[in-house]
């Protein structure tokens, strides 16, 4: 009955955070259009990079300029630990 009860009280909690979230300040993101025209207008395919350091995963530092005339693929990924 005790663990029942936990659980109840678990998934209510989950369903208050979904319910809650989307509305805080902190997780908001912008309208999709804000975005995208962010997004566009800084970093789209065929523009020239931002000023930018890069460590390589040998240790050594890479600038724009050390990338120009080469094809460069960034990628972005979240880290599980933050």
């Amino acid at each position: 009955m005790i663990l029942r009860s936990l659980a109840t009280l678990v998934l209510f909690g989950l369903l208050g955070l979904n319910w809650m979230l989307p509305t805080l300040e902190v997780s908001a993101r912008g309208s999709d259009a804000q975005i995208r025209t962010d997004f566009d207008a800084k970093l789209a395919i065929g523009n020239r990079l931002p000023p930018l350091e890069l460590v390589g995963l040998d240790g050594q530092i890479y600038s724009r300029e050390d990338l120009e005339g080469h094809r460069v693929l960034l990628t972005f990924e979240r880290s599980v630990d933050w």
